[in-house]
């Protein structure tokens, strides 16, 4: 089964162990990685590719496996232009859907917040 939703990693390590034991964390399903680094989301993504391929020995499966399971890879600057693009409406739907899923995750009763 497929899990519903995304998998984040938020991270600022440039060590590349880490992103091969958080995509092992969740056996291989996608994840998106948020990186905190200046660098493009390209070079980042060249730069993995190329620790797989040295970490797994030139065992195609394994290298598949991993490659396969980086949906995704954000950096600051896709951040920044993000943050730019928005509006006051969407920030606010924002705040509305943070305050939604704290309040979920807290086992807090969202439905008498929204009658109010």
């Amino acid at each position: 089964m497929r899990p519903v939703g995304r998998f984040f990693q938020v991270t600022e390590v440039n060590n590349y162990d880490k992103y091969l034991l958080d995509i092992d964390k969740v056996m291989h399903f996608p994840v998106t990685f948020v990186i905190k680094t200046r660098s493009s989301r390209e070079q980042i993504l060249n730069e993995l590719k190329n620790y797989i391929d040295e970490r797994a020995n030139g065992m195609r499966v394994i290298e598949d496996r991993y490659k396969a399971a980086i949906e995704e890879i954000i950096t600051i600057n896709e951040l920044r232009q993000w943050v730019y693009d928005l509006e006051e409406q969407d920030i606010d739907e924002i705040i509305r859907d943070i305050d939604i899923y704290y309040k979920l995750e807290m086992n807090m009763d969202v439905a008498s917040d929204e009658d109010a």
